[in-house]
């Protein structure tokens, strides 16, 4: 994605389209280097009475947050730069020529249903026998709270 956005900012005449995939491409280099910081610092594991400790989950939660600033930053700039070289046409001389700087293909999203139906065993329910109910007498269930008291 760096590549692409470099070769459409080169490309683009507009100033505001270049400004925006700069910004991205900085923000790709400096979570790049977040990440790289990021990923040497390791977290301890220590045994303690069979019991693994670890130390340092910091370090892996930042490595984590890294990584998904830096995903983010690739898909805000394969968007705007998707955005520059289709939107907007390339001025040669005077004469203005519609190629793009890069061909995009999309893929087409796998096809999901709307509405999840279910299997016809799901529907209909079970009907299972629960356990038996034991009756107790209430003289029976009172003596026990008093054998309780007695403690």
């Amino acid at each position: 994605s760096k590549v692409i956005g470099r070769t459409i900012y080169l490309h683009q005449q507009g100033i505001t389209c270049k400004q925006d995939l700069l910004a991205y491409l900085q923000r790709i280099a400096l979570y790049c280097h977040q990440l790289n910081i990021c990923s040497k610092v390791k977290a301890e594991v220590q045994n303690l009475g069979g019991e693994l400790i670890v130390s340092g989950l910091d370090s892996a939660t930042s490595l984590i947050q890294a990584a998904k600033n830096l995903m983010n930053a690739v898909v805000l700039t394969v968007k705007a730069s998707y955005v520059a070289s289709t939107k907007y046409q390339k001025v040669y001389g005077t004469a203005a020529v519609n190629s793009p700087v890069v061909s995009w293909r999309m893929k087409a999203p796998e096809k999901k249903p709307l509405v999840k139906r279910e299997k016809p065993e799901e529907c209909q329910t079970r009907v299972r026998r629960g356990s038996q109910k034991k009756h107790i007498s209430p003289v029976q269930a009172l003596s026990e709270f008093k054998a309780m008291d007695s403690f």
